[in-house]
């Protein structure tokens, strides 16, 4: 369904990491934040965003959709103890 990622700039020139969605594997409800981009439900309203179309356009997913999607934190690496 996503396409891959984008680097885009925001006002403070930091570059932040967004999912760009393929607009030809989602329904028109997806497409125009109708529908959740994943379970395709409809109700309550989607709500958070998840990525963007190639066209800038938001795309939505239900909270619970939009947990799954999320990027998992860093794991943090510790190191053996030595000797």
């Amino acid at each position: 369904m996503a396409a891959g990622s984008v680097m885009n700039r925001g006002a403070t020139r930091a570059a932040r990491s967004t999912v760009t969605f393929d607009p030809e594997g989602l329904t028109p409800a997806q497409r125009y934040g109708d529908a959740c981009v994943v379970c395709l439900k409809r109700w309550p309203r989607p709500r958070v965003r998840v990525g963007v179309l190639p066209d800038e356009s938001t795309v939505l997913a239900c909270e619970d959709c939009a947990e799954a999607l999320a990027p998992s934190p860093a794991a943090t690496v510790v190191a053996f103890p030595t000797r």
